[in-house]
Parts: C-alpha cells; sequence; structure tokens
C-alpha cells in the first residue's frame, strides 16, 4: 500500500512539472472570492513545417519606409506634458480573436479592440481598426503605414493590439495575424519608430511581447500585459485582464497620464492574478519626455 500510494504521489508531481499549457488553464481563487476565473491564453500552435514557418515570419518590411527622422522632443519642463494638446491624435487598433481555422482562437481580444477603440475616440483620437479575419498580415502593414504616413512633428499615435503572441523562431517576440504569420517585433516597430512626431504609445495584450520592449525609442512608452509569461482573459470582466485594467484606468477613473494607467494595470493585473497564485510579468517601459498625456 504505501508503495502504491508513493507512486500515486511522483505521479501527481510530474503531472504538475510536465502537464502543457496548449489548452486554456482555467483557475479558480484560492479564497474562493467573486473574483471568477482567470483563463490563461493559451499558446499560438504551431503545426506547419519549418520551410512553411519561415515563409511566414515578416520580419523586414518589403515595401519602402517613407525617408523620416521624427524631430527632437520638446524641452523637459519638469512637470507635465510637455506636448499636452497634439495638433492631430491618430490610433491604429488590432484585435484578433478569430484566428485561420479553429485551433488558436482566442475569447476576448475582439472586445479588448473595441474597448480600446471606444476610449481613445473619446479622446480626440482619428482610429483605424481591424478585427478578428479582417487583421491579415497584409491588412496589419497597411494599417501601420497609415500610422507612419499620417504623423506629422506634434502629433500623437497610438498602436494597439490584442490576441496571440509568440516567439518567431530567430526573431523574438511576434503579434500573430489571422491568416498566422508572425509580425515580429522588429517589423512593427520599423514603422510605429519612423513615424514622424515624439508622442507614441503601443500598448500590446499577448502572451511573450517582451521584446518589443527593446525597440522602446526617445519619444515613446511600449506597455505590455506580458514579458516572458503568458496575459489572461477574464471572463467574468469580458476582457483580457490587463486590458480590463488598462481601459479602467484611463477611462472609468479618468487617469490622464500614459505612465499611470500603464502601472495601474500593471498592478491590477498582478494582484488579481495573486488570487490564483499565478505569475504575470506585465511591463512598460518609458522613454517620453515628461508625463504622457493621452
Amino acid at each position: 500500500m504505501k508503495k502504491l500510494l508513493m507512486f500515486l504521489f511522483i505521479g501527481c508531481v510530474l503531472l504538475l512539472v510536465f502537464g502543457c499549457s496548449e489548452s486554456p488553464r482555467i483557475t479558480e481563487p484560492t479564497d474562493q472570492s467573486t473574483l471568477g476565473t482567470l483563463v490563461q491564453r493559451p499558446q499560438f500552435t504551431e503545426n506547419r513545417p519549418d520551410a512553411v514557418i519561415q515563409q511566414h515570419i515578416m520580419a523586414v518590411s518589403t515595401l519602402p519606409l517613407v525617408e523620416k527622422r521624427p524631430p527632437q522632443p520638446p524641452p523637459d519642463t519638469g512637470s507635465g506634458d510637455p506636448n499636452p494638446n497634439p495638433a492631430h491624435k491618430y490610433a491604429y487598433i488590432v484585435g484578433i480573436a478569430d484566428y485561420e481555422g479553429t485551433a488558436n482562437d482566442l475569447q476576448f481580444p475582439d472586445d479588448d479592440a473595441m474597448d480600446m477603440k471606444s476610449y481613445f475616440q473619446s479622446q480626440g483620437f482619428t482610429c483605424r481598426m481591424d478585427l478578428n479575419r479582417s487583421a491579415t498580415a497584409d491588412a496589419i502593414t497597411a494599417g501601420l503605414q497609415w500610422l507612419m504616413s499620417s504623423a506629422q512633428p506634434g502629433d500623437e499615435i497610438v498602436f494597439s493590439y490584442s490576441g496571440h503572441g509568440a516567439k518567431a523562431p530567430g526573431y523574438g517576440s511576434s503579434i500573430i495575424s489571422t491568416d498566422l504569420y508572425y509580425v515580429t517585433h522588429g517589423y512593427v516597430m520599423q514603422y510605429f519608430n519612423a513615424a514622424n512626431c515624439t508622442k507614441k504609445l503601443a500598448a500590446l495584450d499577448a502572451c511573450v511581447i517582451g521584446d518589443f520592449h527593446s525597440d522602446c525609442q526617445t519619444g515613446s512608452i511600449v506597455a505590455t500585459a506580458s514579458n516572458k509569461t503568458y496575459s489572461y482573459d477574464a471572463p467574468d470582466l469580458g476582457n483580457g485582464a490587463w486590458t480590463y485594467y488598462f481601459v479602467k484606468a484611463a477611462d472609468d477613473l479618468g487617469m490622464p497620464y500614459a505612465e499611470d494607467v500603464a502601472t495601474y494595470a500593471e498592478d491590477g493585473m498582478e494582484a488579481w492574478a495573486a488570487q490564483y497564485n499565478l505569475n504575470v510579468s506585465p511591463k512598460h517601459t518609458d522613454k517620453y519626455t515628461g508625463m504622457f498625456d493621452m
């Protein structure tokens, strides 16, 4: 009997250590509170041969980028935002819950995108959005080009994404288009950084998306739901957990500054995850002069 119990114990330990995360992990709060459930966004399922995968990695633009050099940032006044009232504001927003096939479908990224659009429109942004099957690799490229070409000195831009994040072999963190292209951090940020303004925000709710932070340049803030770990959905809130707290801070609580909104989203997501004994790694990188008034 003792041997049987020992084998059962060892089996349980191995299951905990080597259990996969290919399907959503649903976790109940340890204190049985009314927080509901958190659902880990499942890993992007990749079953294609290596040669096919390489054909679906977007690492460097095949289209000519407009030759622009962002202007020097406004002087640091020591308080507030040196550019609180941009002449024009532009936001490109992507949310993908419906992927090619069914293996990679998610729950709330399209809801995240619609909530982000509603908030940024309320702040005077001209918004362009691709949802679900409209968010192909070509469409995302066109949206990033629109964002880059629209901005003039003194303007403000936002790129918002919710959906799958994954590591492209050899290229690092990537967002995944609905037609299953790895749109790498280098590909996205070459457009973002080429925009001819010095007030830029990238907000990304996806797994293992941390390499985007390495591309953050002067005048920009990059805020993400994850660094090296997973992002999570909150079914009772109808959003990705990080996006829920981001929008709550910006819209419901009226926090004007991106730095404070990002911090609130991080603290909220971490407190939420702590109820489930989960490790999360939301992060933001701030290279904007002064405070970033959205």
